[in-house]
This record gives structure tokens, C-alpha cells and sequence, in this order.
């Protein structure tokens, strides 16, 4: 019986038909739980109903990770009482094709359209001068292929954004409320892209891994990905993510901030370009491989000096990356 008596509300219906458990699992993966048909007493939500409703496509979205189960539930809160969450309906013309979302499409968008109206998004652009780790990367790729391993610039990436955020844990953070939480790991989210949508496996404990080791964990991780064989704690606890669509040939995008996260680097495509460069104190005209580098971040708990800051020793790594690093 509702506690005020009165007609039952959607957050005690939501409460009687699971359990803190279940409920748990849920805010994980974004879901909602009224979408979830029960096999329990009373049409109860149990357990293995959740479970078995992300065995289909539970890796197929990142999650909100725990800590952004209060946000979501006051987003989803807010929403329930303010302008609705996606474009109103449209009528298709003659001849028009109209497809329905799938459930992965419509957890995509509500997460992107929560994260713009939760974070005010603030962006960054860097170019790198990324000479250094195509020369490192031309001399190791055949000892990196002997162990299995493909050696990529997104390693290099990965690698240097792992120091980085150690240098500066604000912007591997999240906000709780009106607190802001540091993390203590360094967990880095790939986005794969997908023909069925989007994924984000993430590499634990990054800053513990060797350029080998984060290039192995992305090479296994993105297989896994595309042959759906993840496992759902493997797109889970990620603290920073990077998404390179720089592959597509991209220049550069302003990507939307994976809740709660702090902050997202977007990786635009690298290629040999004509620059200026000093030889013997005169400048000339020379070869560089060169891209650019977008850093997306929520201006509430990183402020832009502290990004600028991240970007450049970012920047920094990339272009002296230490040979025994590699």
C-alpha cells in the first residue's frame, strides 16, 4: 500500500515490483525497469529477468557506472515533469521509410541528451605533432606483431592520456551531487563503433600497463566487441573515455561526455602534412605526421586551465614519447 495512502507513485511501484539488487543492476546499465517484463510473484522484476534482458545486448551501450545512479534517477525524475526527452513527432512524407529505435537506440539517446542537460560541455583543441610515435611505431610494429599484438596510434594515445590523468586526477573525476569524487583507478573507455551501435570496453588500471599492454587490451577488447563476446563488467568502471573517429578520416569532433565521467578526448585522423620546421636555426619546409586532438569536459568540476594543462602534457608525451617507453 502506497505510505501516503493516496494513489501508488511510479517510485513505489518501481519499489515493489524489485529489489535493491535488481535495481542496483538496472542503474548500471541505464535501464528502465517498468520496460522489463517480471517472472516474480505479482510481476515482480527479479534478477534473473534483468539479467536476461541484457543477455541479448548488454555490452551493446556504455552504462552509467553506479556512482551515476542518483544522477540518472534525478534526470529521469526531472524528465518525467519537464519537456520531453526526444524530438516530438513527425509525420513521414510519401515514400519516406520509417524505422522504429531499438532498445540500444533509444538508451543511446536518452544518455546523450542527459549528459548535455547534466553537464555543461566546454571544448579544447590541440594539434600534435605525432613524427615521434609514427617513427617508434614504424620500428616496433613487427616485434608487436610477433607477440600477436597490433601496434597502433590509439595506443600511443591511450598510453599518454594514462599519465596525464595521473598528473591531473581532476580530470579523471566525477560528480556526486555537490561533491566531486577523484578517482583513485584510471580506467579508460574505448568506443568501438559498431553497425548495431556503440560500445565502450574499458581498459582497467591503464596507468599500471606498458605501451604493449594497453595495445594488447585494446586489440582483444574491440574483437571482443564486434563478435558481441564481452562480458558486462568489461564495458563497466570506465573514468575517462576516448573515441576516435579520426579512423573515418575525421579532422576532429566536440564528442558528449559519458556520465559521469568528467571528461571524453576525441581523436581526428592522422596523416603527413607540410609544415614549418627549424633546421640549423633556419626554417624550412618539411614532412610531419600531425592531428588533432579534442578534449570535451564538464566545465562544473574541471575548469579550462586544468584541461589546457592535461592537453598539453598530453601533447608533450606524444611528441617526445621515450623510446623505453615503447
Amino acid at each position: 500500500m502506497p505510505a501516503n495512502g493516496g494513489a501508488e507513485t511510479a517510485e513505489e511501484r518501481l519499489r515493489r515490483r524489485s529489489t535493491p539488487v535488481v535495481r542496483k543492476i538496472a542503474a548500471e546499465h541505464n535501464l528502465d525497469i517498468s520496460t522489463i517484463p517480471g517472472t516474480g510473484l505479482a510481476g515482480r522484476v527479479t534478477k534473473n529477468d534483468v539479467l536476461g534482458y541484457l543477455e541479448g545486448g548488454a555490452v551493446e551501450v556504455a552504462p552509467v557506472p553506479p556512482a551515476a545512479a542518483p544522477m540518472a534517477a534525478a534526470a529521469q525524475g526531472s524528465s518525467a515533469q519537464a519537456a520531453p526527452a526526444f524530438a516530438p513527432t513527425v509525420d513521414p512524407w510519401t515514400g519516406d521509410k520509417v524505422e522504429p529505435w531499438s532498445r540500444i537506440r533509444k538508451l543511446t539517446a536518452e544518455h546523450m541528451v542527459m549528459s548535455r542537460r547534466v553537464s555543461p560541455h566546454v571544448n579544447t583543441i590541440f594539434e600534435v605533432d605525432y613524427t615521434r610515435v609514427a617513427q617508434l611505431r614504424a620500428r616496433k610494429k613487427a616485434e608487436y606483431a610477433e607477440r600477436g599484438v597490433n601496434l597502433t596510434y590509439l595506443a600511443f594515445i591511450a598510453k599518454a592520456i594514462a599519465e596525464g590523468l595521473r598528473k591531473h586526477p581532476n580530470v579523471n573525476s566525477a560528480v556526486s551531487g555537490e561533491s566531486t569524487i577523484l578517482r583513485r583507478d584510471i580506467n579508460l573507455g574505448i568506443a568501438v563503433a559498431l553497425d548495431w551501435g556503440l560500445i565502450v570496453p574499458v581498459v582497467k588500471h591503464a596507468d599500471e600497463l606498458s605501451l604493449l599492454g594497453i595495445a594488447r587490451a585494446i586489440n582483444d577488447l574491440g574483437e571482443r566487441a564486434r563478435t558481441k563476446k564481452l562480458s558486462p563488467d568489461e564495458v563497466q568502471k570506465g573514468t575517462f573515455t576516448i573515441t576516435n573517429p579520426g579512423v573515418f578520416g575525421s579532422v576532429i569532433g566536440t564528442p558528449i561526455i559519458n556520465q559521469p565521467q568528467a571528461a571524453i578526448l576525441c581523436v581526428g585522423t592522422i596523416e603527413k602534412q607540410p609544415a614549418v620546421i627549424t633546421v640549423d636555426g633556419s626554417d624550412a619546409i618539411g614532412i610531419r605526421t600531425r592531428g588533432m586532438l579534442s578534449l570535451a569536459f564538464d566545465h562544473r568540476i574541471v575548469d579550462g586551465a586544468n584541461a589546457d594543462r592535461f592537453m598539453a602534457d598530453v601533447k608533450a608525451l606524444l611528441q617526445e614519447f621515450p623510446e623505453a617507453a615503447a
